[in-house]
């Protein structure tokens, strides 16, 4: 009995002790290969937190959140005017975030992140189903907190939250993933992962229309209402759809014209900042790799737009008048001519 109770403890000491050794190797002899421990739900969300562990000075004045319409189509250097400080800008954005999964991640961010004074969300669609289902939560607050901003070991992390098939597969890509502007997980100097992708890359559209959850919209407008209530600018922005997304899925624009006028008279106590972009006609389809995405050149673009608006007065702070970048009323006309035009134009 004694041998046995002495095997199974020696069995776990030199398989601890090859994870131990297996996670140094890797560390020294190929860092970049070496992804961030499994944290989160998500890969992206553990990589994002390895960039503020990395970066203990971050102090943005304006903080990006919420899918990869925000992760991806931020130019970080558009926004320093509106901001100012040494690190005006943090786009906390990842991928795959619904409403309710963004406000959790902000909540966790302004745990942190003191001096923030404007929050920036863009949205579409996609980020609007399943809100009522899906958790919130898609990290362990504490835990995370603990490793990007108390320093805690790293090592502690990869060995509490084990996951040896995560981490053997994102050490076989993660070198490539971070090549910027083609890799999938590459984060520029403010956290955004811009891309260009080539023609011949593109998979078409990729999206299809998906079924709201009118859960989705009430919990922005709760966000909309705490952001008030901590007197934090809040600012939403529609980005451009593919104009051929346009036409093939004329209910998604009338959707969205809906629910920006819901979003405009619910926020409009807050002073919450809604920009409506979603067709704006400045934007072509050459600057689209799928329906919503929209390569660096045209981001930089949609940026430069963005960071004007919120230059306007008010722009570091609460807004101290009325600032609704489309009033009620016109929002209200918007919605009631798309929908027409989706019911004449649906099969």
């Amino acid at each position: 009995m004694k041998r046995f109770a002495f095997g199974m403890i020696a069995g776990v000491v030199t398989f601890f002790a090859g994870l131990t050794a297996g996670y140094v190797t890797v560390a020294i002899a190929w860092p970049a290969s070496l992804p961030a421990p499994a944290i989160g739900r998500l890969e992206l969300i553990d990589e994002k937190l390895r960039f503020i562990r990395e970066r203990p000075w971050l102090d943005p004045r304006i903080l990006a959140v919420g899918s990869s319409i925000t992760w991806r189509q931020l130019d970080g250097a558009a926004f320093g005017k509106a901001a100012g400080g040494r690190s005006p800008f943090f786009n906390g954005g990842t991928g795959a975030l619904k409403s309710h999964q963004t406000a959790d991640l902000l909540d966790f961010y302004l745990d942190h992140f003191r001096h923030v004074s404007t929050v920036l969300v863009l949205t579409n669609q996609e980020d609007f189903s399943d809100c009522t289902q899906l958790p919130a939560a898609l990290l362990d607050h504490g835990a995370a907190a603990s490793y990007a901003f108390d320093g805690w070991p790293a090592a502690y992390f990869y060995f509490r939250y084990f996951s040896p098939q995560r981490y053997l597969r994102a050490a076989w890509t993660l070198a490539d993933k971070r090549k910027p502007f083609v890799g999938d997980s590459y984060l520029d100097a403010y956290g955004s992962g811009p891309m260009i992708v080539p023609p011949s890359m593109q998979r078409g559209l990729r999206y299809r229309p998906v079924d709201p959850d009118p859960a989705c919209t009430a919990d922005l407008i709760a966000l909309s209402h705490r952001m008030a209530a901590r007197k934090i600018r809040l600012v939403v922005v529609f980005p451009p759809m593919h104009p051929d997304y346009r036409r093939a899925y004329p209910e998604v624009a009338a959707w969205t014209a809906r629910t920006i006028a819901q979003l405009a008279a619910a926020t409009a106590v807050d002073k919450t900042t809604i920009v409506p972009l979603y067709d704006d006609p400045r934007f072509v389809a050459e600057d689209f790799f799928d329906a919503y995405h929209l390569q660096w050149p045209a981001v930089r673009r949609l940026s430069a737009i963005v960071a004007s608006i919120m230059e306007q007065p008010g722009g570091q702070g609460p807004p101290q008048g009325p600032e609704t970048a489309v009033p009620v009323a016109e929002a209200a006309n918007k919605a009631s001519r798309h929908d027409g035009e989706s019911l004449n134009e649906s099969p």
